[in-house]
């Protein structure tokens, strides 16, 4: 029997109503630029479309659907941790208003088949449900889909927690032929800076140099909006895998702490991009990630304001020769 997951946020974060929601996806993308398709791996944000609907509309419509026959979607856990390992879906497919989108059960099963070292295993339901971020952007996958006139490829929806060196390196061996395989494209799940109390992240930079990052406080009186500082905070983030150097990104997620949900699986897709690269794969661009649009959900400017900022961002990486995997 097919185990079908529930769209468990459509009707709060997003319309669950077919109608309402093309045609709020379809003035979504009507704003995007138009960017020349051909990106294998995009980035989007995971919140309420009122807050971030035109940037992951930004995001895929530079997606490249020509040989696609598997979508790989890395986001990071929202409400459980875990550690050493990462979580696949248990489902065989998602529900979404726009229709069904299937799930890769032949690659999840082979990921899993590796072993318990290579740390692959199934979210329970109640965490897979509970998750929000791969529920958020099916609607739009689906959207673009249907705009192109083919059916949705199968997904394999992966959750990040806490990963060691040796864990994470596992985990890459094991993505890294199917990253290598034009036939398969990956998305990252990610938000940007969370700022404020609520949050626990208050620091503030005013100079233009990430060096005189400190924390803000109440009584402060400071001469750069907190928006703006936020803002420097993320696009040094943007700047920096543009570069396509893990151990820069490492960096800078150490120095700032900067709150970027979908940090590790970037870790993942830089990391990827680097084994690519020793193999003689490149990518389009000497800019790694080309980043399209930035928003914040509100501008901070007081100690007790919060905010969360959302980007739109691509890779685009040239064909590669195939390697031999399981197709599902």
């Amino acid at each position: 029997m097919t185990k079908i997951r529930p769209p468990t946020h459509a009707g709060t974060w997003y319309s669950a109503n077919h109608d309402t929601l093309s045609k709020q996806l379809t003035k979504y993308f009507s704003k995007a630029p138009k960017f020349e398709r051909g990106a294998r791996v995009i980035v989007g944000p995971h919140a309420g479309y009122t807050y971030c609907g035109e940037r992951l509309a930004e995001s895929y419509s530079v997606w490249d659907l020509t040989n696609t026959k598997c979508v790989f979607i890395l986001g990071p856990s929202h409400h459980v941790y875990f550690k050493d390992k990462v979580l696949v879906s248990q489902y065989d497919a998602y529900e979404t208003p726009l229709g069904n989108i299937k799930v890769n059960t032949g690659i999840r099963d082979a990921l899993i088949g590796l072993g318990k070292g290579c740390g692959f295993e199934k979210m329970s339901e109640s965490v897979e449900d509970d998750e929000h971020l791969f529920e958020m952007h099916l609607p739009f996958l689906a959207w673009r889909c249907k705009q192109d006139q083919v059916s949705p490829p199968k997904i394999v929806p992966i959750m990040f927690s806490s990963l060691s060196e040796k864990a994470c390196e596992k985990v890459i061996a094991a993505l890294l032929p199917y990253f290598s395989d034009d036939s398969y494209t990956f998305i990252v799940l990610s938000d940007f800076c969370h700022w404020g109390k609520r949050f626990g992240y208050t620091e503030y930079v005013a100079s233009g140099d990430l060096d005189d990052l400190v924390p803000f406080h109440e009584s402060d009186d400071r001469s750069v909006p907190i928006y703006e500082s936020i803002k420097f905070l993320d696009q040094s983030a943007m700047l920096i895998a543009s570069e396509g150097s893990l151990e820069k990104w490492s960096r800078y997620i150490k120095e700032t702490g900067n709150t970027i949900c979908g940090q590790k699986p970037i870790n993942v897709v830089l990391k990827l991009i680097e084994e690519l690269q020793r193999s003689g794969g490149r990518t389009a661009s000497s800019t790694v990630f080309e980043w399209i649009g930035y928003s914040q959900s509100g501008k901070a400017i007081k100690y007790s304001d919060s905010s969360v900022s959302y980007a739109s961002g691509y890779v685009r990486l040239l064909p590669s020769a195939n390697t031999s995997v399981v197709k599902g």
